[in-house]
């Protein structure tokens, strides 16, 4: 599992892609985009990897070079564009496939801020042919080093107001909230007056990412940082963590109260949840009044939140629930078959680090033995 942690300082496609290589993906495949050619308005592309120092800390930054004459262009042109792209590069079908994933939420996106349809739409500064290398580019790199769970902090977004070719707008910048709002990415501002998020790299965690609005509990595996081109008050660096992902599991705690629901619809809500979550807990309470309440838990995949409070909402008399996100670490866990007793049992056996637990299944030990 990779990582992103844009809660500080924001994200942008160059951000992404200098993170991504100081992780150890391979920047050969950045510099394949130097060889992109018959792309109306793009005369060269010149690709670049640098050391650079942030505030103490030590980053990779890609810098994209372009001999370009066209700086604005239409939804479809776009489009065109990457398959174009993804053809010279070699990408592969799966990177080709979640680039334009990454590029249809842009082209939503702008197209709903204007009025317009997605085709249509015309872009100014998403119009560049680096908004197809930070997507394209960007899930080679990440198929490159065979992560294939991706999570994500909040982004931070900065606040003031940012001067486009529209004239000045406030930070986020309308695009990025329509992604936002759309798929459910949290965001969260500072006191530092610039656009810290991009409508592209904004896009690109919302084809790739789940979020966490805290950092998970993990052991890292191995550190990249990726910085971007301005130089801020913090430190203007984008880091991915490379992590086990069988360590731990981000999950979210639901939580309701029920004082006006019968036994058997209880029983039956609990056999429909179960359906939905990780775990179900039923606890008995005194509530307001002092009226005895069922105390309703679930324990839900973070990817799966809306399913099971719509599941709440449909199978209990509930109208409303409480939910924060909560971090899971689980032993590793495999059936063996032993011979034990003259019989032949399954047993759990979990592990975790040099500690092992051995549980023999409850209902192999009660069977009756045959002849």
């Amino acid at each position: 599992m990779i990582i992103f942690e844009p809660h500080l300082s924001g994200v942008s496609g160059d951000m992404l892609l200098s993170a991504l290589v100081d992780l150890g993906a391979d920047f050969s495949l950045l510099e394949r985009f130097s060889s992109v050619t018959g792309i109306e308005g793009v005369a060269s592309v010149k690709i670049k990897r640098e050391r650079v120092k942030k505030k103490g800390i030590m980053a990779t930054k890609i810098d994209i070079e372009l001999d370009e004459h066209v700086h604005s262009r239409h939804g479809h042109e776009m489009k065109e564009i990457l398959a174009i792209t993804s053809k010279t590069v070699e990408a592969s079908t799966w990177a080709y496939e979640k680039a334009s994933e990454a590029l249809d939420y842009l082209l939503e996106a702008e197209a709903e801020v204007h009025g317009e349809e997605p085709e249509e739409v015309h872009l100014h500064e998403a119009g560049s042919f680096d908004t197809i290398l930070d997507c394209l580019g960007y899930f080679m790199l990440l198929e490159n080093l065979e992560e294939n769970k991706v999570l994500s902090t909040s982004i931070c977004v900065g606040s003031g107001v940012v001067k486009t070719c529209h004239g000045l707008l406030p930070v986020p910048v309308p695009a990025v909230t329509a992604i936002a709002y759309k798929k459910g990415i949290p965001l969260i501002g500072n006191e530092i007056e610039a656009e810290l998020a991009t409508p592209t790299g904004v896009a690109l965690l919302a084809a790739s990412a789940n979020f966490s609005k805290a950092l998970p509990s993990m052991v890292p595996c191995k550190v990249g940082y990726g910085t971007g081109s301005k130089d801020l008050d913090i430190a203007n660096v984008l880091r991915a963590t490379i992590a086990n992902e069988e360590d731990f599991e981000e999950m979210v705690l639901v939580e309701t109260t029920l004082d006006d629901i019968t036994g058997e619809e209880i029983g039956f809500a609990l056999t429909k949840l179960q359906e939905e979550t990780k775990e179900v807990h039923l606890l008995q309470g005194i509530g307001k009044k002092n009226r005895p309440v069922f105390v309703l838990r679930l324990l839900v995949e973070a990817g799966k939140l809306d399913g099971a409070i719509k599941s709440l909402f449909e199978n209990t008399t509930t109208i409303g629930v409480r939910y924060w996100p909560v971090s899971r670490t689980k032993m590793e866990r495999v059936i063996e078959t032993k011979f034990s007793d003259a019989r032949f049992v399954r047993v759990k056996v979990s592990r975790h680090g040099d500690l092992q637990k051995e549980k023999v299944e409850f209902d192999d030990l009660t069977k009756p033995e045959k002849d």
